[in-house]
């Protein structure tokens, strides 16, 4: 039984296939999808972070992960040890933001003097 919601869609499938508008697809067929950008949000937020994004909104959390990720992804392929420690260290700091975030540990806000220090703290050479 169908809905009225799947009714338009076939209709509008229907049309398409008629008029020729449809796009070729067969280059997807037996191939897995993308990699999903919201790897790295847990499961059970990805739905909401979803609409929230489809609306435009990305929630700092999601920025923090997708960041952290990202990073990690790069992060094999660095071969200069400085730029990879500034990288761990980076990481680090995002993950300490994100606990912050989603209520544990440490609460640092990018404009709290404490988070300016740390990071300053990070990013800079040690001597020695």
């Amino acid at each position: 039984m169908f809905s009225f919601i799947q009714a338009i869609a076939e209709r509008k499938i229907q049309q398409a296939i008629t008029e020729g508008t449809l796009p070729d697809l067969s280059h997807w067929k037996n191939k897995p999808l993308p990699p999903d950008d919201m790897a790295g949000v847990p499961a059970d937020l990805r739905m909401a972070y979803r609409l929230l994004k489809n609306a435009g909104y990305v929630p700092e959390e999601v920025a923090l992960h997708q960041e952290i990720a990202r990073i990690e992804d790069v992060l094999p392929h660095c071969t200069d040890e400085r730029d990879k420690i500034r990288q761990l260290r980076r990481i680090s700091c995002l993950k300490t933001r994100l606990e912050g975030r989603l209520g544990r540990s440490l609460q640092l806000g990018e404009d709290g003097e404490y988070y300016s220090r740390v990071v300053e703290r990070l990013s800079t050479p040690r001597k020695g």
